[in-house]
């Protein structure tokens, strides 16, 4: 059995509102907390039988906004089981998903669903205000479907399985308890007060649970359970780079990939998401001994080189290592198992 490298905290790249970047203001839901249908308000979701329509869709803070292909009355909807119930799409388009709806969003996709979402955000308000529209949950889903019509290849899947859209909402849970843990651990430093230890040991807890069930999710998806098996990393941060950001490891060139991943020495502070997570993942291989990673570690610090940009040199290996590995599991079209 390999280390259990790649779950340290801190979480990076969370704010001190316990939020993550594109999360569009809203935190992670608890794991109880997420959207199902419910006896009173809900009908069993449409299994067989799926329309051809193409569903766009707005999120607004208590209700979807969504308007058809074929039609341009703006509809209005609680959930979206109510709306797959009511429109029975064939594809939805988004520009983002909120956390709150990944859990019915992978169940739509069990169903024959296919969801795609806006590559680059910045073309909804340039084409709103193009056309001279205020923001607002109507006109941006109507501004979406324009974008769509237009050139489709602006969009892409939001996720390739099921699977891999549970693991996203589990790493974006992990990161944001990782966080709170971590303001528990200062506070306990500074005071001795019961409750205060009793909060850190709680969400300790909490964290060590969801990497394991983390772990358990992630063997699911080809591409994590061939780089644990032939890399020996594993947690969170390896699956939420995986769940998030897998088209672009298996499907860029390795010099834009480095580039997506800004891989170069720059202040901790002002390291995208990627990049601390991918250095995360180094350290944790690193301080765990692995055989390969942390061997070339030491290469560079014989050489001179201080301990964070050589440890950013072994992230960089990291990338190259499962860029290769997304490359065969694209090639070989391997799926998650039955």
């Amino acid at each position: 059995m390999t280390p259990n490298h790649g779950v340290e905290d801190p979480a990076p790249g969370v704010n001190q509102g316990g939020l993550l970047p594109g999360s569009m203001g809203e935190a992670a839901p608890g794991l109880r907390g997420r959207e199902t249908p419910q006896k009173g308000d809900e009908r069993t979701l449409p299994i067989g039988g799926r329309g051809s329509k193409i569903v766009f869709l707005d999120f607004g803070r208590s209700r979807i906004f969504a308007v058809t292909d074929d039609s341009d009355e703006v509809l209005v909807f609680n959930n979206l089981a109510e709306l797959a119930e009511r429109l029975r799409p064939a594809v939805i388009v988004v520009d983002s998903l909120p956390g709150k709806f990944q859990e019915t969003a992978a169940e739509l996709a069990k169903t024959g669903v296919t969801f795609l979402r806006l590559k680059d955000l910045k073309k909804l308000s340039e084409e709103r205000k193009s056309n001279g529209l205020k923001k607002s949950d109507e006109n941006d889903v109507v501004v979406l479907r324009m974008l769509f019509r237009r050139n489709s290849n602006d969009f892409r899947p939001l996720f390739e399985t099921p699977e891999e859209l549970i693991v996203r909402e589990l790493t974006e849970e992990w990161a944001t308890f990782t966080l709170m843990k971590k303001v528990a651990k200062q506070k306990r430093t500074a005071t001795n007060h019961p409750l205060a230890v009793k909060a850190h040991k709680t969400l300790q807890n909490i964290v060590n649970e969801l990497s394991e069930e983390t772990h358990r999710e992630a063997m699911k998806l080809p591409l994590y359970r061939l780089t644990f098996e032939q890399l020996g990393l594993k947690g969170p941060a390896l699956a939420y780079l995986l769940s998030h950001d897998g088209w672009a490891l298996k499907t860029l060139p390795r010099t834009k990939l480095e580039t997506r991943y800004g891989m170069f020495q720059r202040p901790w502070r002002k390291m995208p998401l990627r990049l601390q997570l991918l250095d995360k993942l180094a350290f944790a291989a690193v301080t765990n001994k692995h055989p390969k990673y942390s061997t070339i570690y030491e290469n560079y610090r014989r050489k001179g080189m201080k301990h964070w940009p050589a440890i950013l040199r072994v992230a960089k290996r990291i990338l190259r290592d499962i860029r290769k590995l997304a490359r065969k599991t694209r090639e070989a079209g391997l799926s998650p198992p039955a």
